[in-house]
């Protein structure tokens, strides 16, 4: 960034000063300004949960001082002078149909480049201000702010932007929307709940989903075959009616587990459902992670 500014100087003494004259003396200056820390890199990870993910950032130490770096909710980062480490940030998914329109957004001349870019301008201010990104220097005891506004491109916006569709799995009333699994009970009948919550303005569905059970042996196997260990009660197919906007729409089912263990349950959209029609983030169900323990003494 360059700073130019001119100082005017006004200045008198002696004789002159008794007289009433006085010099004037113009001065320009020409600064270039660079800033602490700048982001060479920004990209975005999935996180466990549907309503969230990983922001990814690498950050450089333009300084000749160790400055750290923190974010809302994050660990501090130390750099080294010149040094570049990568920041993952997990952040909250954004809705950005609640971000306030911009006075542009209401005339009546504005095209669309110009709607477009205040809007994607709205959303980065959005974004900067919940991730509160601080730099410090120890050694100086200076501080300031960073922000990623302008440096996120329409690809990381849609992956920070919360899907109009909102998808809950529930097991026992519990929901399963990050890594903590489910616990329940071997012989015990486990409900099991899908909600879909339609936040887009058009309506969506039917959709037929299938409950798919696996076991992962950690070493990059996955056991399907669990017609032994799992049975459903009643089908493992679920059937979602057509939602209309700002509606919501469940189905039900329940499973019974015959032996202890660790079991996830992946579940599937038909090849024929309508959800071939949505964007793939539409369609993201959270995953599940079911305990079964065996019955206590």
């Amino acid at each position: 960034m360059t700073l130019e500014a001119v100082l005017n100087f006004k200045y008198s003494g002696g004789p002159g000063h008794v007289e009433g004259y006085y010099r004037n003396l113009s001065l320009g200056l020409h600064v270039e300004v660079e800033p602490s820390v700048f982001f060479t890199r920004v990209s975005t990870l999935p996180a466990t949960s549907t309503r969230q993910c990983h922001l990814l950032l690498d950050v450089f130490n333009s300084t000749e001082h160790e400055l750290t770096v923190c974010a809302r909710n994050n660990s501090e980062l130390v750099l080294h002078a010149s040094e570049c480490q990568r920041m993952a940030i997990q952040v909250d998914k954004f809705n950005f149909e609640s971000v306030p329109e911009s006075p542009g957004e209401k005339g009546h001349f504005a095209n669309l480049k110009q709607l477009e870019e205040e809007r994607q301008e709205a959303r980065g201010l959005e974004i900067s201000s919940k991730l509160d990104i601080r730099w410090r220097i120890p050694s100086l005891k200076r501080s300031g702010e960073a922000s990623v506004e302008g440096l996120l491109n329409q690809l990381i916006l849609e992956h920070l932007q919360l899907a109009p569709l909102q998808w809950d799995v529930l097991v026992d009333g519990q929901p399963c929307d990050c890594e903590v699994a489910a616990a329940c009970q071997v012989g015990d009948p486990v409900r099991l709940e899908v909600r879909l919550t339609n936040r887009s303005p058009r309506s969506v569905g039917p959709f037929a989903l299938t409950v798919v059970p696996f076991q992962d042996h950690q070493n990059g196997v996955h056991n399907y075959d669990l017609h032994d260990v799992i049975s459903f009660v009643g089908s493992s197919t679920f059937y979602l009616d057509t939602v209309q906007p700002s509606g919501q729409s469940t189905c039900l089912g329940a499973l019974l587990f015959l032996y202890t263990g660790d079991f996830f349950l992946n579940i599937r959209f038909h090849e024929d459902c309508k959800s071939k029609e949505l964007p793939p983030s539409w369609v993201c169900l959270p995953s599940v992670h079911v305990r079964a323990l065996g019955a206590q003494a």
